[in-house]
């Protein structure tokens, strides 16, 4: 990329990404005047919070979740409606469905029940705006023929066990990782501080198996609509996972201790781009239409890299 395209493309995003953290800013507006016009309880806080930082962090948040999901955005082909919804459904899974989970399980705070109904707003508006600001470079085919190519070629018992893996795989990444930092982490649970708390292991792999399951689900869409090299495609996954499930709540719980937000968004870093890794080697296939750079430059056997010569 040379010095004029990439001027080009950094004052694009410089007028991009406020707009689109003003549609999420905006979007959260109203899903908090929709919370209260129904009657449900607001997300309780610790006393640690201040509903001015709280603002401030918001709108900081807003702008790196629109940075996260800008390289993905432009990977997703298809008509408008496809890629807007396939956009939403990513953010509102991760957004509006994990984040309830995993506070029911890891905090004392209440009022989490309405998170679903609250995210609705923003991750429409949100995605409603990336999707018109950050196009793929053209649109592909149409999303049916997509389908049936993403699905050709393999069997049901093919599929079947690649879904399987797909579904275990994120339970183990996440143990793996949260095991490295649970010795420095853990007392901040057992203790009570900042409002959180420690489930038992076994609620913590069903809750993980859970989460896996609603990831794969938002995922398929994408990787379904993707187009261009699997290494670029767990790159942006991987960074969209890391936004939504990690830094995007880590900034906004500022009051946590530097501790606790440093090594959780090293794990969730890690446990991001690992997964997208793990969904893109299991479910998409490479090729010469995907130009699949991950493989290209290790073949499978001597006889192979002869015949490339």
């Amino acid at each position: 990329m040379n010095t004029a395209r990439v001027f080009k493309t950094t004052l694009g995003y410089l007028w991009r990404l406020p707009l689109c953290a003003l549609a999420y800013v905006g979007g959260a507006a109203a899903g908090g005047a929709l919370i209260a016009a129904l009657g449900l309880p607001l997300p309780q806080l610790p006393e640690q919070a201040d509903e001015r930082n709280m603002s401030l962090c918001l709108t900081i948040g807003s702008l790196v979740l629109a940075l996260g999901l800008a390289p993905l955005a432009r990977r997703i082909h298809g008509p408008y409606w496809v890629r807007w919804l396939t956009l939403a459904g990513l953010c509102y899974v991760c957004l509006g469905v994990n984040t309830p989970i995993e506070a029911a399980i890891f905090t004392h705070l209440g009022g989490m029940t309405s998170i679903p109904v609250f995210s609705i707003v923003p991750c429409l508006l949100l995605a409603a705006v990336m999707t018109l600001l950050f196009r793929p470079a053209d649109k592909g085919g149409p999303f049916l023929v997509n389908v049936k190519q993403f699905f050709a070629g393999r069997s049901a018992g093919e599929w079947a066990w690649r879904i399987g893996a797909a579904i275990c795989s994120f339970p183990v990444i996440y143990w793996m990782f949260g095991l490295m930092i649970a010795p420095i982490v853990r007392p901040y649970y057992e203790q009570g501080q900042f409002g959180l708390a420690l489930p038992t292991a076994g609620v913590i792999i069903l809750i993980q198996l859970l989460r896996s399951v609603l990831f794969l689900v938002a995922a398929l869409p994408i990787l379904i609509a993707e187009a261009g090299s699997r290494r670029h495609l767990v790159l942006a996954l991987g960074l969209a996972f890391y936004v939504l499930v990690g830094l995007f709540g880590l900034i906004q719980t500022y009051w946590l201790a530097p501790t606790l937000l440093v090594l959780h968004n090293l794990e969730i870093f890690a446990d991001s781009m690992v997964y997208a890794l793990a969904l893109t080697l299991l479910l998409v296939r490479g090729g010469e239409a995907k130009a699949d750079e991950l493989f290209a430059r290790f073949p499978l056997c001597p006889e192979q890299a002869a015949v490339e010569k």
